[in-house]
């Protein structure tokens, strides 16, 4: 009998959720939108995973892995989650008793690392460090083979680190210059607005400062230039302290290709110490597919 396990990917404004098998090909996904009321989101999970059961009922459920947006503790009680509105929760006890199978919880973008660690960019790795550069800043890091969560479930929050770049800025956990405030597409945007044509414009994304970058603008390439350092300079205090094979980039702002990765890389190598220069970088493969298949990897991958 084909042994198989659910990935769930819960975000503030979706559910992502997938059937795995053990050998890594997604035999089923499907998406909804997220209920506000954390109560009417179990039930919606549980019910999804209920049709899915029926569909594939020649197979065996080995059980369910979670990510959710927030520090996690256990792999089980969840630390408050300020984009689904949260306090502490027990999900795996929440989600176990409403389906009957063993679920593991897991911080959201720890579950993306170890998705392409199995399935994707880090492929054939021990160790990588992963992050998810969009709106926020995510990052998840494993080392031989094991997520590094940390104490509180709040291991590898690379994106509130503190960095010497406007440090005057809030940030969304309540400190101010943390590295999301500058290398984020939020920051990005917020830096580009105070200069023209941005300033002026109803709507700024990120891929209009790349863009005007890409064009020449040379005010937009500073603050291009500012975000990769940034980073550059996340990963290599990452790299000082964990020494992974390789660094994955993910997320919307990673689309911008070369004129972000080659800065990124250049203050990596400047900066990183010097046994640890030999890190690769490669672009997520997974998209957002990759929770899902993180989910299941800590049944299958981890064990």
């Amino acid at each position: 009998m084909k042994q198989v396990c659910f990935g769930v990917d819960i975000g503030g404004t979706s559910v992502k959720l997938g059937l795995v098998d053990s050998e890594g090909p997604l035999l089923h996904k499907s998406e909804f939108d997220s209920p506000r009321d954390p109560v009417a989101m179990f039930d919606r999970i549980a019910q999804e995973i209920e049709q899915v059961k029926a569909q594939f009922d020649d197979c065996a459920f080995v059980g369910a892995g979670v990510g959710v947006p927030g520090p996690v503790f256990n792999q089980e009680e969840v630390k408050g989650c300020v984009n689904l509105g949260w306090g502490d929760i027990n999900v795996a006890t929440e989600l176990s008793s409403r389906t009957g199978l063993v679920v593991k919880v897991e911080n959201d973008a720890n579950l993306a690392a170890l998705g392409e660690l199995w399935h994707g960019a880090g492929k054939g790795r021990k160790s990588l460090a992963m992050l998810t550069v969009g709106t926020g800043i995510g990052c998840g890091i494993i080392a031989n083979g094991q997520i590094i969560s940390g104490a509180n479930g709040a291991g590898g929050e690379a994106g509130h680190m503190p960095m010497s770049f406007h440090q005057d800025w809030p940030c969304s956990c309540g400190k101010t210059g943390c590295l999301e405030v500058t290398a984020s597409a939020t920051g990005i945007i917020k830096a580009a607005r105070e200069f023209q044509p941005f300033k002026d414009m109803e709507k700024v994304t990120a891929k209009d400062v790349f863009d005007a970058a890409k064009d020449g603008n040379q005010q937009a390439l500073e603050v291009i230039q500012t975000a990769a350092k940034a980073l550059g300079m996340a990963t290599a205090m990452i790299g000082c302290i964990v020494n992974p094979e390789i660094f994955i980039i993910g997320g919307g702002v990673s689309a911008a290709g070369s004129i972000l990765m080659d800065p990124v890389v250049e203050t990596y190598r400047t900066q990183v110490f010097s046994a640890a220069r030999s890190a690769t970088f490669a672009l997520a493969q997974l998209g957002n597919n990759a929770g899902i298949y993180g989910g299941a990897g800590l049944f299958f991958y981890q064990g």
